[in-house]
C-alpha cells in the first residue's frame, strides 16, 4: 500500500481482487457468453445490451469505440441517463414499471441474438423488464448484476422477480452491496462504487474472447478503429458499409 495515497491504494486492491474472484468464479459462465455471441455474429446477429442510471454507461462504451465489436446495439434512452433533467429523474423512471416496455418497442430484435441486462442490484423494473421483454422476444438474456445485493433485497417490479433470477446466463459481478468498497471511517458511508470498472472489465474481457474466436475461426472480427488514427475513418466507413449503415 502506498501510504501516500492510503485510500486510494485500498480502492486499486479492492478492484483487483474483485476482477481477481470474476476470474477465478465466472470463467465458465463468460465462455458460455462468448459462445453464445460468437454463434450470433455469425449469422449476422447483433449484440443487444441495456443498462438504466449510472449502467447506462456500459452501453455507451460497448458501442463505436475503438476496439469494439461493430455488431452491438446499446439500448439508449435520455430518461435512463443523468442527462436533461434532474439526477433523480433516471431513478424514478428505472423503477416505474412499462417505461423499459416503450423503450424496447422502438428497436428491432431477432430470436437468437444476445441481451446483455446491466444492473448492480437487478431489483428494479428497468432491468427486469427489459430482461422478460428480451425473453419473450426469443432472444438468450445474460445479465451482469452483484448477486450478494440482488439476493439481499426485495424486487420492486411487480412480478415479484430480480434479474438474475429470469436471464439465461448471470455472471456475478462480485461487487459488494451498495456498490461503494472502501471505508473511510467506521459509522460513515462507504465510498468509491466499483461496479462501472469490474462491469467494464467484464465486457470488454467477453469483446477480446469473441474476437479470438473469429479469428480462430480463421476470419476477420468486426472491429472498430480509433477515428483518430490514420485511416481509422477509412477501415470503420468499410465496416459501417458491410455492417450496419446507420454508422455512415
Amino acid at each position: 500500500m502506498n501510504n501516500d495515497i492510503p485510500h486510494a491504494s485500498q480502492l486499486f486492491s479492492i478492484v483487483i481482487d474483485t476482477i481477481n474472484l470474476v476470474l477465478q468464479d465466472e470463467a465458465e459462465k463468460i465462455k458460455s457468453v462468448v459462445q453464445l455471441i460468437t454463434k450470433s455474429i455469425s449469422e449476422d446477429g447483433v449484440v443487444h445490451i441495456f443498462g438504466s442510471g449510472h449502467s447506462h454507461l456500459f452501453a455507451e462504451d460497448m458501442s463505436y469505440r475503438a476496439g469494439g465489436l461493430v455488431p452491438i446495439n446499446p439500448i439508449l434512452d435520455i430518461g435512463y441517463t443523468l442527462m436533461g433533467g434532474p439526477p433523480s429523474r433516471s431513478s424514478r423512471l428505472e423503477r416505474l414499471d412499462g417505461f423499459a416496455n416503450a423503450v424496447l418497442d422502438g428497436y428491432e430484435f431477432h430470436p437468437g441474438e444476445v441481451f446483455i441486462v446491466m444492473s448492480q442490484s437487478g431489483r428494479n423494473p428497468g432491468p427486469v423488464e427489459a430482461a422478460l421483454y428480451a425473453k419473450k422476444k426469443g432472444l438468450q438474456v445474460v445479465a451482469i448484476t452483484s448477486v450478494e445485493q440482488s439476493k439481499g433485497q426485495s424486487s420492486r417490479h411487480s412480478s415479484g422477480k430480480k434479474l438474475y433470477e429470469i436471464a439465461d446466463l448471470v455472471i456475478d459481478s462480485h461487487v459488494p452491496t451498495g456498490d461503494a468498497a472502501v471505508e473511510i471511517k467506521p459509522g460513515q458511508p462507504k465510498v468509491s462504487p466499483i461496479s462501472t470498472i469490474v462491469g467494464s472489465s467484464i465486457l470488454q474481457g467477453i469483446v477480446a474472447e469473441v474476437a479470438g474466436a473469429i479469428v480462430e475461426k480463421g476470419e476477420v472480427p468486426p472491429i472498430w478503429l480509433s477515428s483518430n488514427i490514420d485511416g481509422g475513418d477509412e477501415h470503420n466507413n468499410k465496416m459501417a458499409l458491410k455492417n450496419w449503415s446507420e454508422f455512415q
